[in-house]
């Protein structure tokens, strides 16, 4: 597949693309393929204040931040692991038919690292939700998988997930001991930490190059 088709269809994916994260494994064919892209018009550069640049499909604005912590946590984490990958609605669809439904959140995937091919749900907390509110929510959520028989099996089988993406170290020891009750559950829960999002919710500008309108990300 062409490298231009493999950046247009991981954004799809993924909401965006960013240096250290991109479909083609040779660096200058990767770039030749975004240069190619964004001279067409059909993918934006932007810059955020803390420094990320990252690409999107063409739109006039720039990704909010919570938009684009939730985005880099789900790639971050999806491609921390070559056995995990993301599955579009589409994909649920037509690969899980007996488990779609309209109304079905989005960001599930396919990890492969278990025995068994496992599903899972993740979500991104960009720091503001308070433990015990994560928890029952997390609660809320795994009681309406069970409603449904497909992930009933699942759940029954040990095969499906459900993870949580924080911005500290801090905070994913004190989800994991907030949602210990809940294993009982037959969900595999998880807390993964990824501080690099604290960046980007938590961005403090250099007071010796703050301007007017500083913080507001830049298309490049």
């Amino acid at each position: 597949m062409k490298p231009t088709r493999l950046i247009l269809e991981f954004i799809d994916r993924y909401t965006l693309a960013v240096d250290h994260c991109l479909p083609v494994a040779d660096r200058e064919r990767a770039m030749l393929a975004v240069e190619l892209l964004q001279r067409s018009g059909r993918i934006n550069q932007w810059q955020h204040p803390c420094g990320l640049r990252y690409w999107t499909a063409a739109n006039r604005k720039p990704l909010t931040d919570k938009s684009l912590a939730r985005a880099l946590g789900i790639l971050t984490f999806c491609h921390c692991s070559e056995s995990r990958s993301l599955v579009t609605q589409s994909q649920l669809e037509n690969y899980f038919p007996n488990l779609f439904r309209h109304g079905l959140p989005a960001a599930h995937y396919v990890d492969a690292t278990s025995h068994s091919t496992r599903l899972g749900h993740v979500r991104v907390d960009t720091g503001q939700s308070k433990i015990i509110r994560i928890a029952a929510r997390t609660r809320r959520c795994i009681d309406k998988y069970k409603q449904q028989s497909g992930f009933r099996e699942l759940i029954g089988k040990g095969d499906f997930e459900f993870t949580w993406i924080v911005p500290t170290d801090a905070k994913q020891q004190r989800l994991t001991e907030a949602l210990f009750p809940l294993r009982g559950s037959g969900v595999h829960l998880q807390v993964i930490a990824i501080p690099e999002l604290l960046n980007i919710v938590a961005h403090i500008p250099s007071l010796s190059n703050k301007k007017p309108n500083r913080s507001i990300p830049k298309r490049v």
